[in-house]
């Protein structure tokens, strides 16, 4: 049975608590990622997910599906509207040496059939 905290954090919108707070969404992705609760996670629970946990899941589950797999923005945080900013962000460029070294190699593979299904990867230097 929820009790009354459990209630409190599903009324006071918790995705506006994932927007602010880093350390909940860290403790979340690794909560989905090894499929438990965040109360057992924190080293309360018995890995019975309680309802704040399954709102907590549930909030993470929409906040990440609201990010932008191309840049990893959100659309609220460009609109003004909602309290965002037109100009939020500024670009930035970084030369990855392991992506330089993939894209070289792509430029290697043949066009047509024999490309289909080549996918260039990086592993370590035995």
């Amino acid at each position: 049975m929820a009790g009354a905290a459990d209630r409190a954090y599903v009324h006071r919108g918790a995705g506006k608590r994932l927007i602010t707070d880093a350390q909940l969404r860290a403790e979340l992705e690794l909560c989905d990622r090894y499929a438990i609760p965040q109360s057992q996670f924190l080293g309360a629970g018995d890995g019975r997910w309680s309802e704040l946990d399954r709102a907590k899941a549930l909030a993470f589950t929409a906040f990440r599906r609201s990010i932008c797999d191309g840049c990893g923005t959100r659309p609220a945080e460009w609109d003004e509207e909602h309290g965002g900013d037109r100009f939020a962000y500024v670009t930035t460029t970084v030369r990855c040496p392991g992506c330089e070294l993939i894209a070289h190699e792509q430029d290697q593979v043949p066009d047509g059939a024999d490309s289909y299904g080549v996918r260039i990867g990086l592993v370590p230097r035995a």
